[in-house]
């Protein structure tokens, strides 16, 4: 009976192999050094265990890191690009020898992580697996299913006794907080022994703690072992030991019989709901813990499935930058983490259940854009669980792992995510009826904006803007300072969001109010604050309405745009720190207005200041890569009709700050955002995230094929005469029809198509140019909105509740694409906004006013 599962079990694994195999291109210790804190392990896509080595690396966030450092255990949980703090790690294995145990004798191991860790050689990795030896003799093997991990060590010939060490208490982050257990049992299936366990930890960017379980099968029985708890011994049978654990560390060390082969596997489960589902799920996934190649195989086949939906003729294309893109690829869909059917906190759902949103501050511009073109299935689940998440806790999040609410970075930028998902028609068992009505509360009611939500509502409702020092009540612990001038930037795009999904859903007073709001940006737009030769920045505002100095960077009461830049106070802005922008600078900032770039443009001067403003925040050192929020101005180009500007840009980002080696990101990856970035660079083109709008630049393969998993519609780009100096988009056909706008509408990849570019060398191309060829934005009557109109002024008191005359979900729910996407990008003349819901101040009504006479 155990055979014939086990067969039916691979069998089903291995149909989802393909004839591709990007897995080969595919290095996952780029990264793992100088900050990238990317896992290097082996997992499945989202999966929920990811397995790997532990480094004794104060870099070591994510487990292992190609620094040298010796390795103090292999653990089954890790984050991907986690910059919070050290994440899981939980209960990790190491195997020993008599080396490090003074013979054979348990109560001589080295316990502590510095003493007991062991030097090693060179690791070997692909997808689904790591390998590495030790240097004490012992080679160390990893595979994995969605929740269980299969460790294979093998020990040198004539080695007496195969020893184990598992700390029940461990975590990278050493956060064990009292309230552990561990039992120990024969296994009659595996004929080895049982050993199960729970602890409880603090999560490394968020409040409260987790509690996580393990079902550790070996495929031999030990013949010693010892529980040793704060250097304490005491003997373990097979049959009878269950300990309550209260002290760290605290764990188990056995020795076991070599056999003649002298390999011990250990299959262990991880559940976070109980030991009991943790042991289901290795016996399901595992039912033959000797099959390890089998595993392997399976792992990299279902790696190949999803990797596979992206199709490239590399003709041209060398290794290092095939390499480098599906690398990043496969980077992109490790986190978030799907553990669906194992969520404790709401067991009745029946929704699915992700986790390990690390943050959405940093995803929701390119991982999951990327989703709704390579993945939709699986981004159709995210939204699902977020708006789950609603349902539950009374907000959607911002950051969230480990079970826990995670601390908020920026906005709400859960409604962008949403919204990205509804105009490009992402609607498979969605509610977006509930999906609406979450990010609405967003907008208007205030709740712990340390972790969910937003802060300063009221404030911006009186002012237009968020006061500096502004705290419905006292500072939040972890804020620090209020990162006013940030989040208001962040909230004027999330309104915008908010818009978008209400028009969609027919909520037309929902849609006007709130792209109205999208436009207080504006009110933190100083014309007067200057810097390196250009005018006109966001900065912050006191509730007086003067301009915030900050006393420790603006000396002599003036303003420093370039402060929180690499160039000037470049760690000054984290979570936590000074300043009133967060992890970037107010040069960086002052461009974030992706609903009305046209706006912007006008507001610093024209096209040509925009451009010249952009290549001195390049030159000069402003732009920081190693932060989300510089993504998108390498592709602002675009927005005054030069994209052959933004290939320049973005080559020589891509190039700068990025490459195969084990440092080849420009900042930590944050669940593979960095990444993200290398994969749009090489398709061609970058999303605006939130909307219906994906920037061109230029593709890095002569022919790029993208099959939806969800609808089989197939997407094709081809760049006829590509080369290192043909480069440049001279003309385009979509379909055959001639294509001059240099932007995107998802519907290209919902619906299926061509795209034919004809490339060249010359800069001066015509392609792309003209004003109807640009971007949308909403005061040109992009986006539907043929009524809006650019800010003008500082706006007066509004308020945030709203009664749609038509309040119910009952118009377009998103599906094909093009919801919240019509109007061509640009349109001449302006026109005034829809009629307000809400009451304007006298000086914004007097204006609309005289445009109206006008």
């Amino acid at each position: 009976m155990k055979t014939s599962r086990a067969i039916i079990f691979f069998a089903l694994l291995l149909t989802s192999s393909t004839a591709q195999d990007p897995a080969q291109f595919v290095n996952p210790l780029v990264g793992t050094k100088d900050g990238g804190h990317v896992f290097s392990g082996a997992t499945l896509p989202w999966g929920s265990v990811k397995a790997g080595a532990d480094s004794s690396s104060p870099d070591g966030l994510a487990g292992y890191v190609s620094d040298g450092t010796p390795i103090f255990g292999f653990s089954s949980l890790h984050d991907d690009g986690t910059g919070g703090g050290y994440s899981l790690g939980n209960f990790p294995l190491l195997p020993l020898t008599s080396t490090e145990c003074a013979g054979n004798d348990l109560t001589k191991c080295a316990l502590t992580r510095s003493l007991r860790a062991i030097e090693h050689g060179d690791p070997t990795t692909s997808p689904g697996y790591f390998g590495i030896p030790l240097n004490n003799g012992v080679n160390t093997e990893i595979t994995v299913t969605q929740h269980t991990a299969l460790y294979r060590f093998t020990y040198q010939a004539g080695t007496d006794q195969l020893l184990l060490l598992l700390e029940v208490t461990g975590d990278l982050g050493q956060s064990f907080q009292g309230i552990g257990q561990v039992m120990v049992a024969s296994n009659p299936t595996t004929k080895g022994t049982r050993v199960t366990g729970s602890g409880s930890f603090i999560p490394s960017f968020g409040q409260s703690k987790y509690q996580v379980f393990f079902c550790a099968d070996t495929s031999i029985p030990f013949v010693q072992a010892k529980y040793y708890e704060n250097l304490e011994y005491t003997d373990v049978n097979q049959t009878t030991f269950d300990k309550d654990i209260q002290r760290a560390p605290a764990g188990l060390l056995m020795g076991f019989a070599p056999g003649t082969e002298h390999i011990l596997s250990v299959r262990m489960g991880v559940s976070w709901t109980s030991t009991v589902k943790a042991c289901a799920y290795a016996e399901q996934e595992i039912p033959d813990i000797s099959a390890f190649d089998t595993v392997h195989t399976a792992a990299r086949a279902k790696w190949n499935e999803v990797l596979g939906t992206v199709e490239v003729d590399a003709t041209g294309v060398s290794d290092d930058s095939q390499q480098l893109f599906w690398t990043s690829l496969y980077r992109t869909y490790i986190s978030p983490t799907n553990i669906t059917g194992d969520n404790p906190l709401w067991s009745n759902s029946t929704e699915p259940y992700w986790d390990s949103f690390y943050c959405i501050w940093d995803t929701f511009r390119v991982i999951h854009p990327l989703y709704a073109i390579t993945a939709p299935t699986a981004q159709a689940e995210v939204i699902r669980a977020l708006i789950d998440i609603y349902r539950h806790t009374g907000f959607l999040p911002d950051c969230r792992m480990s079970l826990d609410k995670g601390f908020t970075q920026g906005g709400s930028n859960a409604d962008s995510l949403l919204a990205d998902s509804f105009v490009k028609g992402i609607a498979a068992g969605i509610d977006w009826q509930t999906g609406f009505e979450a990010i609405l509360k967003d907008a208007q009611v205030e709740g712990d904006w340390e972790v969910e939500g937003r802060g300063g509502i009221a404030s911006r409702d009186k002012y237009g803007y968020i006061p500096v020092g502004d705290y419905a009540d006292d500072p939040p612990s972890n804020a620090g300072h209020t990162r006013s001038a940030s989040r208001l930037l962040e909230y004027a795009y999330n309104d915008f969001s908010i818009a978008l999904v209400a028009q969609g859903l027919n909520l037309t007073l929902n849609a006007t109010h709130f792209f109205y709001k999208s436009s207080d940006w504006f009110n933190l737009w100083n014309f007067n604050a200057s810097n390196t030769g250009f005018a006109g920045f966001i900065q912050p505002r006191n509730a007086d309405g003067s301009w915030f100095f900050d006393s420790r960077f603006d000396r002599n009461g003036v303003f420093r745009p370039d402060h929180c830049s690499p160039v000037f106070g470049h760690l000054d802005c984290f979570l936590g720190g000074g300043g009133e922008f967060y992890e970037a600078s107010s040069w960086e900032y002052s461009w974030y207005v992706p609903q009305d770039m046209a706006s912007l443009v006008q507001a610093m001067g024209g096209a040509d200041t925009f451009s010249a403003r952009l290549d001195t925040f390049f030159s000069a050192g402003f732009h920081d890569m190693g932060d989300e929020p510089g993504f998108l101005p390498t592709y602002l180009y675009n927005y005054v009709g030069q994209p052959v500007k933004t290939v320049d840009r973005v080559d020589a980002t891509l190039a700068q700050y990025y490459n195969t080696s084990f440092n080849g990101l420009p900042g930590n990856d944050d669940s593979g955002a960095m990444g993200a970035y290398a994969v749009w660079t090489h398709l061609g083109f970058y999303p605006v995230g939130g909307q219906d709008t994906y920037l061109l630049s230029r593709p890095h393969f002569p022919k790029i094929t993208i099959r939806n998993e969800a609808t089989g519609a197939v997407a094709t780009i081809i760049a006829s005469g590509l080369s290192d100096q043909n480069k440049y988009i001279q003309s385009a056909t979509l379909d055959g029809q001639s294509y001059t706008k240099n932007w995107l509408s998802h519907k290209f990849f919902s619906k299926g198509g061509t795209l034919t570019l004809v490339m060249g060398s010359s800069k001066s191309s015509a392609w792309g140019t003209r004003e109807e060829d640009l971007p949308m934005s909403l005061s040109t009557g992009g986006f539907g909105c043929n009524t809006c109109i650019s800010p003008t002024n500082l706006r007066g008191p509004t308020t945030s509740n709203i009664t749609d005359s038509n309040n119910t979900a009952g118009g377009g729910s998103g599906a094909g694409g093009d919801n919240g996407s019509s109007g061509s990008g640009h349109s001449s003349g302006r026109s005034i906004m829809h009629r307000l819901t809400t009451l304007p101040s006298l000086v914004t009504l007097s204006l609309l006013l005289v445009s109206l006479i006008l």
